[in-house]
């Protein structure tokens, strides 16, 4: 009789796990998502140093970018930034708002996201230029600027329009040669910008 018992207990239990797949339910669901707007890097300004550099050999000439009015907020334009010129490499040109000589940049994204912004150094044959700059959002005062330096990321959060101004001056480097008097040079530097 306990043999029997056995039987039947496995039978049942055979029945029980063949009949549990007709009541399974499979439901299928969606999966979705938008992608993010790309990042866009726009020139208000381009960055010059004028024709204020001298061009003796292993001289320097820097553009020291500040805000003539702090509380300030909205896009960034020349008359808000105050510069000049110093070091040997260069005429000494008085800080000024209406110098124009710091390269002003937007950053435009997504709304209110986190960024990272790095300016980039440019060494050529004639002269290196190590950037230094400054970013702020467009809803923020400008007194809250986060300070860019060479080749470093920066974590900075897109303003509610989704715009950072970028403001760049920098150090300018003459090489191991004299450079030609009268006569224009240029190198490019890279701002970066990645969510």
């Amino acid at each position: 009789m306990v043999k029997i018992i056995k039987v039947r207990t496995l039978i049942g239990l055979t029945l029980v796990a063949v009949s549990l797949p007709s009541i399974a339910k499979v439901t299928s669901f969606n999966v979705g998502f938008v992608t993010i707007q790309d990042l866009n890097i726009t020139q208000t300004s381009p960055l010059t140093y004028g024709q204020n550099v001298i061009g003796t050999t292993a001289t320097t000439c820097t553009i020291t970018s500040t805000f003539t009015t702090p509380a300030n907020t909205g896009a960034v334009v020349d008359a808000q930034v105050t510069d000049g010129t110093t070091g040997a490499g260069c005429l000494t040109v008085a800080t000024n708002a209406t110098n124009n000589f710091s390269g002003i940049y937007v950053v435009a994204g997504q709304a209110n996201q986190a960024i990272n912004v790095t300016i980039g150094t440019a060494t050529g044959t004639d002269f290196n230029f190590s950037p230094s700059g400054l970013a702020v959002n467009d809803t923020a005062a400008y007194s809250t600027a986060t300070t860019l330096f060479p080749s470093t990321s920066a974590a900075v959060t897109l303003g509610a329009s989704g715009n950072m101004n970028v403001v760049v001056g920098g150090t300018i480097t003459i090489g191991a040669s004299n450079l030609t008097a009268n006569t224009p040079y240029s190198a490019s530097f890279n701002i970066t910008a990645t969510y």
